[in-house]
């Protein structure tokens, strides 16, 4: 199974493919200075994989490069960031 992830800073979403078929996105926005992760969505054919914990730590590295605050309004991406 090969996962690749995308990211298209202009739509602020991050989209995750396996075996080059798009399998789920994160959303976010950055108006406020923060990355604020609003959804985490994996197709219900590629669930129990770990796809929606890539998303988030994608959007984690991201942030980290551009040196600014995650703030995870999604309740998925906010149980994997208090582990």
């Amino acid at each position: 199974m090969a996962v690749d992830v995308g990211h298209d800073e202009e739509k602020c979403v991050f989209k995750v493919y396996v075996d080059g078929e798009e399998a789920g996105y994160l959303s976010y926005d950055m108006e406020s200075g923060t990355l604020d992760i609003e959804h985490t969505v994996v197709d219900p054919l590629f669930r129990g994989r770990g796809l929606g914990r890539v998303l988030v730590e994608a959007a984690i590295e991201y942030a980290g490069c551009k040196r600014i605050e995650v703030r995870p309004f999604c309740s998925y991406a906010r149980a994997i960031i208090k582990k």
